[in-house]
């Protein structure tokens, strides 16, 4: 297994694990949303889970740049683009302590709607993103080493 196919591999999985995030903060405001768990709790596993899907997000990003200095191709530069301007984007949250739930606020139209744009905006991203790394993986399995494509 060569070095591109072993990246081609972690940066697919890890944007599965990405995506189990994004999935789990989507099914836990639906938990809201339907009175089975209370804003404490709510915002407690959202403010726990978010700095593991920006440190997810910078593993992926670093995975990218490693990938795109192996094997330079243009799929690789935009793939590169859209993670930095999604880690931006939270970086951008939590420098500016956005990331942060409140539980007072919860019940908020305000924050419903913030929050209903933040995840699915979230999980679109990485719905775009999973079919080009899995276009990427696919590639890689199936190129000879030593050719050029």
């Amino acid at each position: 297994m060569s070095f591109d196919m072993l990246l081609a591999l972690l940066l697919f999985l890890g944007n599965v694990a990405l995506l189990g995030v994004l999935t789990y903060k989507i099914l836990k405001y639906g938990e809201l949303e339907e009175d089975h768990l209370n804003p404490t709790d709510f915002a407690k596993g959202m403010n726990t889970i978010f700095p593991y899907e920006i440190s997810l997000q910078g593993v992926l990003l670093g995975l990218c740049v490693v990938t795109l200095f192996v094997s330079p191709m243009g799929l690789k530069y935009f793939l590169v683009l859209l993670n930095s301007l999604y880690f931006a984007f939270l970086f951008h949250l939590l420098q500016s302590d956005k990331w942060k739930v409140d539980a007072a606020v919860v019940w908020g139209q305000e924050f419903r709607k913030k929050s209903q744009r933040i995840y699915l905006g979230g999980l679109a991203f990485c719905g775009v993103c999973f079919f080009l790394y899995l276009y990427n993986l696919v590639r890689a399995l199936t190129t000879r080493p030593g050719s050029k494509i």
